[in-house]
């Protein structure tokens, strides 16, 4: 039997003219067309902070923003605490919106060189499976939902990819963990993908973007 993924329009659901899509390159300026959607109210938290780059076409009045591990080329715009995004140091419910852009990329050992030179950049220079990958973001997705606020946003950046010969479906693993946990899939946003793919994968076909989950977190 197959699953049927509707869901039914709730009170309070708005439904905006989508922009953007299919024309936005990088992550700065995915954020800016979210934010100008309304998907990026309040306080932020941004517990995969890495070098900024979300933050370089818009930035909220309140950004809190936080990494597993120091970088050292990391943007000085804001203060960046030390903490993984799978246990935060925060209160319940204590943001209005979170970022969350976890290890998404799947991939075997970095030679640093080609295309995996900017393995870096997506927190994936070592080698994990893809389940364990999988299994820290859908922990990060937990631990956001705990921190933000009932009818605050959550927005996950992932990619449905081809690893070890299957095809893993990041965009519905990820919505489904975010909805068995308070969550509720109210929108995506796609970033089209710019990047030289491996030799080894050129053969295959397959439609190349990123996508940004927008998750609501649920009323009391």
């Amino acid at each position: 039997m197959s699953t049927d993924y509707a869901r039914p329009i709730e009170p309070g659901d708005e439904f905006v003219r989508a922009i953007g899509n299919g024309t936005r390159r990088t992550n700065g300026e995915a954020i800016a067309d979210l934010a100008s959607l309304g998907y990026l109210p309040g306080r932020v938290l941004d517990p995969t902070f890495g070098r900024g780059k979300f933050w370089t076409h818009w930035r909220p009045l309140e950004l809190v923003a936080s990494d597993l591990y120091p970088h050292p080329e990391r943007d000085t715009f804001v203060a960046c605490a030390t903490a993984d995004f799978r246990d935060l140091p925060h209160d319940d419910g204590s943001f209005d919106t979170v970022t969350l852009d976890g290890p998404y990329k799947l991939n075997g050992t970095s030679t640093k060189q080609g295309p995996s030179a900017a393995d870096t950049r997506y927190g994936v220079e070592f080698y994990e499976s893809w389940r364990d990958r999988h299994n820290a973001i859908n922990a990060g997705i937990v631990e956001a939902l705990r921190v933000l606020r009932h009818g605050g946003y959550l927005l996950v950046k992932c990619q449905d990819q081809v690893c070890g010969l299957h095809y893993r479906w990041q965009t519905r693993e990820f919505a489904d963990v975010a909805e068995a946990n308070g969550g509720r899939l109210v929108d995506r946003y796609l970033v089209p993908g710019y990047r030289k793919q491996p030799a080894e994968t050129q053969r295959r076909v397959h439609a190349d973007y990123s996508t940004f989950l927008i998750v609501r977190k649920g009323k009391r």
